[in-house]
């Protein structure tokens, strides 16, 4: 059924209804209730449509496609979200996905409409097309078929408007938090289809094996016993061609949803649990991360695979010569496996811990090597290296036997126990040549299961060590957020309450980190207004960046409250809270990112940003003096700095941090010692530029 564009676009005040509904055709979040529409005709702002996401209870990515990204769009980014402007109306369409080479969208009436691709396409790029309408005009008066026409078109479009921004769409995700079975999405599926075609495969194996083996023991191998052979070994191609390909995409899927679970796990540590870890166990969770990602998801394959062979071969040395006597023998093969795994895994276990421990320990010596050098006399520089070396050493020995032990025995173990098993039938004679090619395609097949098995138990055994660097992260993702409870319709903007209005306010608070016995701070309270311009000064240690780290929402106190417009955080939620308050930190804690240094300004702001972002970024730069240093960069706000490129001094750095803070637009700007590495002069600069742009500010400095 053909249907009209009118049918398929969503206009911004169904946005609501849209979103939910497309939740529900994935099976993602919940109804997100009353939820009072945006403006008609107007594009809702990024902070309304990250408030919606919380409240269907879904992650919402914005995503703004280049002209010539669109079709890979289309095909990759469902579900999602799609921006069509229409005489500067902005309306949507909700793709599901792509099925039999068609787009399925959406529509007004909560059905799916599969639509060919091209009329999307169509949709999305008219505003941009619009644009070099000279193209017609030019092919206007070219005598050329219809598709040629076409074709010649749209090779124009292309290179006119390849790099052209599109209007923003928006990606959705379940939440990582959400149950497995909605994460997991389409994983078991590809594991059942590998399971299928790794089935179908073994039994070809195994019949091409009985084939000639029966034609060997018979002593006739003529023509048509081997094209035989040669037909039924090609048809084994297409299957191990498939199960590669599938387990290729599992292995893609379940490595992304890994790091995507890490991350969110990472994101939800606490400071106190970011600083004390300290960089060598950053830097092992990172490796570790890899490693699991690589071994367990091979190993848990080749587990399920192997076990597959096995409960195979075991069938058919039923059906064989050997008999129940050699399938008997296979399953307490399995068992002498499962024993050589499990001393394996003890070995490897203790081996991993010490290879991590060793990383860390090497890692801090680094950091420290210079304040060793200085402190301690030289006879001492290398305590406990050799010791810690040694023991590394003497198990490494030990894991190197047991490896031995479970590849080579393993395999060859069962090798001459089958051979034995099938000796009696075969010298009897009684066996005859097609039981026993059985029993020798099942043997085989099971010599390949326990080459699996070998490399199963060593990867298995690996990740699991590994997996202990990482479990803490991915114990976090469960961790409760705040949501917010705002009404959504005061979402897209910021209290407009008059200067001197109370902005925070903090009764009674108290904060103890873990380490200490007494709070850093006890029964603190105060007040900040709109327009308050406040130095707040105290003694190292005394509380300043807790404070600050309690104002931003970064820690929850202990004892007290602390109100934001007269609500607290639970009732913000935490993101919503950041979005108001917002710090530059000391300037060992804050850093600058590889990338452009707009991408360092902007930070804080959505990205790819937009023009009047930039225009913003650039006028806050001059104000601060930096003016001079995006000058001299050959690629001015575009130029790569951090450790890859442009190297900033250490003044200039603090001024960036002080623009990425201001360009957040937030109410309450805290500045934690950010003028310290200025000289006076543009210490002046930065303060009158600060005073002029932020509508609260607190200053933290040493007396």
């Amino acid at each position: 059924m053909t249907r009209s564009s009118s049918d398929l676009l969503w206009p911004v005040e169904r946005l609501p209804d849209a979103l939910e509904l497309l939740a529900q055709k994935q099976g993602y979040g919940r109804a997100a209730g009353e939820v009072a529409p945006p403006a008609a005709a107007v594009e809702p702002s990024r902070v309304w449509m990250f408030a919606l996401g919380d409240r269907l209870g879904v992650e919402l990515e914005p995503i703004t496609p280049l002209y010539h990204e669109l079709p890979d769009v289309l095909e990759r980014a469902a579900p999602c979200i799609l921006q069509v402007r229409r005489d500067g109306v902005p309306s949507y369409l909700v793709l599901l996905g792509m099925r039999r080479g068609k787009l399925r969208l959406l529509t007004l009436d909560a059905t799916v409409a599969s639509v060919p691709t091209k009329l999307a396409l169509t949709l999305l790029r008219e505003e941009q097309e619009a644009t070099v309408a000279e193209v017609d005009q030019l092919l206007g008066g070219v005598e050329m078929s219809p598709r040629a026409r076409e074709r010649a078109r749209s090779r124009m479009l292309l290179q006119r408007l390849g790099q052209a921004q599109l209007r923003t769409g928006w990606i959705m995700r379940p939440r990582r938090t959400a149950s497995r079975r909605t994460l997991l999405g389409d994983i078991p599926s590809l594991a059942a289809g590998i399971l299928v075609s790794h089935t179908l495969l073994s039994l070809v194996l195994a019949g091409s094996f009985w084939l000639l083996g029966r034609a060997a023991l018979q002593a006739h191998l003529e023509t048509g016993w081997f094209l035989g052979w040669i037909a039924v070994i090609a048809c084994a191609i297409p299957l191990r061609m498939l199960e590669v390909w599938w387990q290729g995409v599992f292995s893609i899927r379940l490595g992304t949803l890994l790091k995507q679970q890490l991350l969110a796990g990472t994101l939800k540590l606490t400071p106190d649990e970011v600083r004390l870890d300290g960089i060598g166990r950053h830097f092992g969770r990172v490796a570790e991360a890899e490693v699991v990602e690589q071994l367990a998801v091979g190993g848990a394959l080749l587990a399920v695979l192997s076990l597959v062979d096995l409960v195979l071969a075991g069938v058919i040395l039923v059906l064989g010569a050997g008999g129940w006597l050699q399938a008997t023998v296979l399953i307490l093969w399995i068992g002498v496996a499962f024993v050589l795994g499990r001393r394996h895994y003890g070995v490897q276990r203790t081996w991993s811990s010490a290879r991590v421990d060793i990383t860390h320990d090497l890692l801090e010596r680094m950091l420290g090597h210079r304040t060793r050098l200085a402190q301690l006399p030289l006879e001492r520089w290398h305590d406990g290296e050799d010791v810690r070396l040694s023991a590394y050493s003497e198990i490494s020995k030990t894991m190197d036997r047991r490896t031995m032990h479970l590849t080579a025995l393993l395999r060859d173990g069962w090798l001459v126990l089958a051979l034995l098993t099938l000796l009696p039938a075969f010298s009897s004679g009684t066996a005859n040549a097609s039981a026993l090619a059985v029993s020798v395609g099942g043997a085989l097949l099971a010599l390949r299961a326990f080459d699996e098995v070998a490399v199963f138990f060593q990867q298995v055994s690996q990740a699991a060590v590994s997996f202990e660097q990482i479990r803490d992260l991915l114990l976090a993702v469960g961790r409760p957020e705040l949501e917010s409870k705002v009404p959504l319709e005061m979402e897209g903007g910021k209290p407009t309450d008059a200067a001197g209005a109370t902005l925070i306010e903090a009764r009674g608070v108290t904060f103890r980190h873990d380490a200490r016995t007494r709070p850093v701070l006890e029964n603190c309270s105060f007040q900040i207004a709109q327009g308050d311009r406040i130095l707040l000064e105290g003694p190292s240690g005394g509380g300043k960046s807790t404070l600050v780290s309690l104002l931003t929402g970064l820690r929850t106190p202990q004892g007290g409250v602390m109100l934001l417009h007269a609500l607290d955080r639970a009732t913000f939620g935490a993101s919503g809270w950041r979005k108001r308050v917002t710090a530059a930190p000391q300037f060992h804690e804050n850093h600058v990112l590889s990338g452009s240094f707009a991408y360092n300004l902007l930070l804080g702001r959505e990205w790819p940003t937009s023009p009047e972002l930039r225009a913003k970024a650039a006028a806050l730069c001059k104000e601060l003096g930096l003016d001079e240093l995006v000058a001299k960069m050959p690629a001015g706000l575009e130029e790569m700095i951090g450790e890859t490129g442009w190297q900033l001094s250490h003044g200039e750095k603090s001024r960036l941090y002080i623009a990425r803070t201001l360009l957040q637009g937030v109410e309450l700007v805290i500045l934690d010692e950010s003028f310290a590495s200025l000289d006076p002069e543009t210490m002046r600069v930065a303060q009158r530029c600060v005073l002029n742009h932020a509508k609260a500010l607190v200053v933290v400095s040493h007396p």
